[in-house]
């Protein structure tokens, strides 16, 4: 037994390796958040470079100078401001690659000559497979007036945080720099840079980058850790030029309507402008962090450490007193790598843990997993119960046990608890646990009385279909009544919920009618599920997720919308092409589910529609307005006025068809 259990350790402990090398998306994903979580968490705030500070497009401003973009002329009041204070830099995260007037242009690129410091932005397009598709940037006349460019491209990491920085885009054998390097530059009097194979030189520093000029920032802190001076109190001249003398300027917003917030570490609305910030004190600091073949190195050889002693431990102890002295080495482990952060090193923090915890597992409870056989097989007896309807017709037709399938014509319906997860953060297991039971209940009981089969619950989501096992002409008039009724049931709920001093919530929904495979599937004998696959279900369950994207509750898909059009007033709320589907299909709200949308708002909501696919832009967002004064909580005229403000500014192709092609599922 212990040959066949240190086997089984050292197995586990070249498993984990193999992991770490092929880099696990999820665990890679656990590892980014100890990233985050050793800043915000554990290290906190540093003191910034006392030389940085922003000048920011705040509330304040847009209220003093009106509603943004504005025009070119205040810019150029603000860099004749910050030259005469003697700032050292000036560096505007925004572009401005469209004429306002000549007047304008020619006080903005007369105001940039004349202070010799400012520098602008740029940013790349990129294809999928991150070739340069294009660039963007200011007109020529502002461009060619200041002293350089920097880019602003942000790559955040799958979960949407940006951990990282490309320092430098080549593009036809032309290296750009990023604002934030721009900035270090200007601060250490560095006119050049020079791209090594890991670092970028600047004089005799040495920034550590990846092969392709990727490098870890360093954040120094949450939003508003760099000093903050509000555009117009500086264009108005109400900032002491003391303040500003010598320092390195970001110009850029940190209002949140103009959408320029970044995910990090720290914050989840971040400004864009501070992050640029971040870097350039990295640079001029030389606070750096390090995820390099050391740190590489150093990782591999606590994996084989950490499950090298767990093995010995779990020879020697008993589990129950192994268990707590691996977790208290795990615990020292913890630490040592986040001195190592301390020092500029990134180590894992997940994957030498792992190796610890699956080496006990493995090595040292072999026996009682043995022993447990028993046990699965009951478990596996329990986990194999059929609905009461399946039940019934396997009493019938035994044979149906069998693998196999039909095609039925059904209706889907999936539905989601709104922000469950900040739901679930904010109270106890046990309120989650019985809220939701409560919750399920009520709506089992509504799905039965509208005779449809509760597929599966999938977490705080709940699966349901009408027209399988047993046909149902009428599946989609019963789906549909289903969820008004769902909708008035979670309206009772609420209202009790309130009255018991208990936090309500609210559910979205999506439904798809048209053909399925519906059978029996699993493994004849031992796990059998009676289910229905295929695009409709799929359709069903993207639309689920669409909801959210257009702030209603349930959306209705448009096979269903064509079965019920008779008996159900609906909205059209565009045409979309989701993800894996060539073809775009109409999305529509049954009447009733938006407060205020009756089947007045309606029509006004379906006219406005018109003139949009007609291409008349301004006519259909004063339309999308006056829909939205009524109505201030309605997302998709909000979605339709942005939307026709950016094709009045950009036009579509001619051969445009009105399809929102959604790239999320």
């Amino acid at each position: 037994m212990r040959v066949v259990s240190l086997l089984l350790a050292f197995v586990s402990i070249f498993a984990v390796t193999l992991l770490y090398y092929t880099q696990n998306p999820f665990l890679e994903a656990f590892e980014a958040k100890t990233y985050d979580l050793r800043f915000k968490t554990m290290r906190g705030a540093l003191v910034p470079n006392p030389d940085i500070a922003i000048i920011a497009i705040d509330d304040k401003s847009v209220t003093e100078l009106g509603r943004f973009p504005w025009t070119r002329t205040e810019y150029a009041r603000l860099i004749k401001k910050l030259s005469d204070a003697g700032a050292k830099v000036v560096l505007f995260d925004a572009f401005f690659p469209e004429h306002e007037s000549a007047k304008a242009d020619q006080a903005f690129a007369a105001a940039a000559k004349k202070a010799g410091n400012v520098v602008l932005a740029t940013s790349f397009d990129f294809d999928p497979a991150f070739n340069i598709t294009g660039r963007i940037g200011s007109i020529p006349e502002i461009e060619n007036s200041v002293n350089g460019v920097g880019h602003i491209n942000f790559f955040p990491e799958n979960d949407g945080v940006n951990r990282r920085s490309l320092l430098l885009i080549e593009d036809t054998g032309k290296f750009t720099p990023s604002l934030g390097l721009r900035g270090a530059m200007a601060a250490l009097g560095e006119k050049e840079f020079v791209p090594g194979a890991f670092d970028v030189a600047l004089g005799e520093r040495h920034i550590p980058v990846s092969g392709d000029y990727v490098m870890w920032v360093n954040f120094t802190g949450p939003p508003g850790i760099y000093p903050r001076f509000s555009f117009a109190d500086v264009a108005k001249g109400r900032v002491d030029p003391a303040l500003l003398k010598n320092k390195i300027l970001f110009v850029g917003a940190t209002a949140l309507g103009v959408y320029d917030m970044r995910v990090t570490p720290f914050h989840g609305n971040t400004p864009g402008v501070e992050v640029h910030a971040t870097i350039a004190d990295n640079i001029i600091s030389g606070r750096y962090i390090r995820h390099t073949g050391l740190e590489a190195v150093i990782d591999i050889l606590f994996i084989f450490v950490l499950g090298v002693i767990t093995y010995f431990l779990t020879t020697r102890l008993r589990l129950y007193v192994a268990l707590p002295v691996t977790l208290a080495f795990i615990a020292g482990y913890v630490l040592l790598s986040y001195e190592f952060f301390l020092q500029g090193h990134w180590i894992s923090m997940v994957y030498p843990p792992i190796a610890a915890f699956t080496a006990l597992m493995v090595g040292g409870s072999f026996r009682f997993l043995v022993l447990e056989r028993s046990a699965r097989k009951m478990r596996a007896m329990f986990s194999s119960y059929l609905s009461d309807k399946l039940v019934a017709r396997l009493e019938k037709d035994p044979e149906a046990a069998k693998l196999g399938g039909d095609t039925k014509e059904v209706t889907v319906l999936f539905t989601d608890i709104r922000s469950f997860t900040s739901y679930s953060e904010g109270h106890t297991p046990q309120e989650v646990v019985a809220r939701l039971n409560e919750y399920l209940g009520e709506m089992v009981r509504v799905v039965e009385k509208f005779d449809g089969t509760v597929d599966k619950f999938i977490g705080d989501g709940i699966m349901v279909y009408w027209g399988a096992p047993l046909a149902q002409p009428d599946h989609a008039e019963l789906a549909l009544s289903c969820i008004r009724a769902m909708n008035e049931k979670m309206n009772e709920l609420r209202a009790r919920w309130k009255n018991e001093g208990v936090e309500p919530f609210f559910i979205r929904g999506g439904l798809q009618s048209g053909d399925v495979v519906a059978g029996n599937i699993g493994f004849a004998g031992k796990k059998m599920e009676y289910t229905v696959i295929g695009d409709t279900v799929n359709q069903a369950s993207r639309l689920e997720s669409t909801a959210k994207f257009y702030g209603i509750s349930f959306l209705v898909g448009e096979t269903t919308y064509e079965r019920t059009s008779a008996i159900c007033r609906y909205r059209e709320l565009d045409r979309m092409r989701v993800v894996g589907k060539q073809m775009p299909v109409r999305i529509y709200e049954p009447a009733g589910f938006s407060a205020g949308m009756d089947e007045a708002m309606v029509e006004q909501f379906n006219a406005a529609l018109a003139l949009y696919r007609e291409r008349k832009w301004r006519e259909a967002a004063e339309r999308f307005a006056a829909i939205s004064q009524r109505l201030p909580e309605d997302k998709p005229c909000k979605i339709y006025i942005e939307r026709c403000e950016y094709f009045a500014a950009n036009p579509p192709a001619e051969d445009w068809d009105g399809v929102f092609n959604r790239d999320e599922k």
